[in-house]
């Protein structure tokens, strides 16, 4: 911990100067600020992760706090500039999570707890949702973007409001998984629900988006229709993903070597092209990983043994990247409205959770601890709500911080949760001892 300690003190000290004696900002240099700030992130994440380690705490909390301390809104070493010019960085890490989770559903395994999975995920995000809009609904006059809005455009917007802070973290609790080598009927239920309800809200939100579109009379202007859009999104992101899973494979069993590399190269690349062609690079990787394990051949494990050197940085970076863009300005205002939703938000989840696990007899284990993973909150979140805002300024702007807000607290509370809930139920270490 000391010789962690050194080496990020020496790391932040060396950004430091370096930021003093040639200042990089929008205007000067801004590909070398780019690579500044990803060499930066990945020594100073990495030994964060390794404090954060020693005293028994999620490695993940360690990226997360080290990209806030040293993000635009605290120690000023990131700027705004380097941070958006990073966010390839977030498409290929959400890939990489991606390809990793469709790995590790063997649905062979999973079947007996598919009605569980099923259930809960459809429980959990409806109770959720429901909350979250009467809440809004209850303190709209406490929100400044619905104050001025007719009945049906708060009802609107409160609804909105409630399918983005219902969603969940698959990146997040996967790289818990990741960390903590667990392995169990909680682990593999936890994954199934939160995968499960992440590709629900993106169907949600469209819906919704919909109805944003005609309350508030906005005309695209040639744009597609959200039901074109969303059967875009998942059909061709799904054929996208088969192609991807089937050229994986070829790689793998002709080439055979540098499979990593290939594998990145095809994460770059889903991120990109996806972005541009209304595909979701989550849904293309997360097709491609199921299809790997389950109709292909390529089991998981050899994935996630390929991928973890590799893959380490990334994550790294990613994480931290996502406490970089925290607004703690933003938080500083809201917090009281921030902490409500919250509260609101875990109760329904939680409750619901456990009431869907107990439903289907899921198992105590499963009953008590599964609904831990469902308190993280991160990645698809913040897409839609920068899009919300970019869509409709009058109201989405307040919206997209009210959400960065409430995912500011769960992304810091979740880790320490499930990581608890994990060791409680007795399935950390778990997959280090099978494979030994």
């Amino acid at each position: 911990m000391i010789r962690a300690l050194l080496m990020l003190g020496s790391v932040l000290a060396l950004m430091a100067a370096g930021r003093s004696f040639a200042p990089v900002d929008a205007h000067a240099s801004p590909g070398a600020g780019t690579v500044l700030g990803f060499g930066f992130l990945v020594l100073a994440a990495l030994q964060a992760g390794s404090v954060f380690a020693a005293l028994r705490l999620p490695r993940l909390t360690g990226y997360l706090l080290c990209g806030v301390l040293t993000g635009p809104d605290a120690l000023g070493l990131l700027t705004r500039a380097m941070v958006g010019d990073l966010r390839l960085v977030n498409g290929v890490a959400v890939s990489l999570i991606a390809l990793t989770a469709g790995g590790e559903l063997d649905l062979r395994a999973l079947r007996p707890r598919l009605r569980s999975v099923v259930v809960t995920s459809l429980l959990a995000l409806i109770s959720a949702i429901v909350a979250i809009t009467l809440t809004s609904i209850l303190f709209s006059s406490r929100l400044p973007f619905m104050v001025g809005l007719s009945g049906a455009q708060q009802w609107s917007v409160a609804l909105t409001l409630g399918v983005l802070l219902a969603s969940l973290s698959p990146a997040v609790t996967i790289a818990i998984f990741s960390e903590t080598g667990s392995d169990g009927p909680v682990s593999e239920t936890s994954l199934g629900v939160v995968v499960l309800a992440d590709i629900l809200i993106i169907v949600a939100f469209t819906a919704v988006h919909a109805l944003d579109a005609s309350v508030f009379h906005l005309h695209g202007g040639g744009e597609l229709s959200p039901l074109l859009k969303l059967s875009i999104e998942i059909g061709g992101s799904a054929v996208v993903g088969a192609l991807v899973a089937l050229a994986i494979l070829a790689w793998h069993r002709i080439v055979r070597e540098h499979l990593s590399l290939f594998i990145l190269a095809v994460c770059i690349i889903a991120t990109e092209v996806g972005s541009r062609l209304h595909l979701d690079a989550l849904l293309v990787c997360l097709v491609a990983g199921l299809l790997l394990q389950n109709v292909l051949g390529l089991r998981g494990e050899v994935l996630a043994k390929v991928l973890a050197p590799a893959g380490l940085p990334i994550y790294a970076v990613f994480f931290a990247l996502a406490g970089a863009n925290l607004q703690l300005a933003e938080l500083a205002v809201l917090w009281p409205l921030a902490l409500l939703f919250s509260v609101v938000r875990a109760g329904a989840l939680l409750g619901s959770a456990r009431a869907g696990a107990k439903l289907t007899g899921a198992g105590e284990m499963v009953e008590r601890w599964m609904p831990l993973a469902l308190i993280p909150q991160a990645g698809v979140s913040v897409g839609l709500a920068e899009l919300l805002g970019r869509h409709f300024p009058d109201w989405g702007a307040g919206t997209r911080a009210l959400v960065l807000s409430v995912m500011t607290v769960n992304v810091v509370v979740g880790p320490l949760l499930l990581r608890y809930g994990l060791a409680r139920a007795g399935e950390t270490g778990r997959k280090a001892a099978e494979e030994h």
